[in-house]
């Protein structure tokens, strides 16, 4: 009995491993702040303004105040 639980417990600790290291990264890991020597972080969005809105017009098709 103690032999199977020893057998399980070991298949359970390969499979773990094998999980993790398969997860897809390639290289070691690391921060964004902080990158390896030769690793660029890629550059953010540039800043876009938000527009005003409409100011409202004088005439027929102007809003009711």
């Amino acid at each position: 009995m103690t032999r199977a639980i020893s057998i399980v417990a070991a298949a359970v600790v390969i499979m773990a491993a094998l999980a993790v290291s398969g997860c897809g990264q390639k290289g070691p890991l690391y921060l964004r702040d902080n990158p390896p020597p030769g690793v660029k972080p890629p550059k953010p969005a540039p800043y876009e303004p938000v527009p005003y809105p409409n100011e409202p017009r004088d005439g027929p098709d102007a809003p009711n105040r």
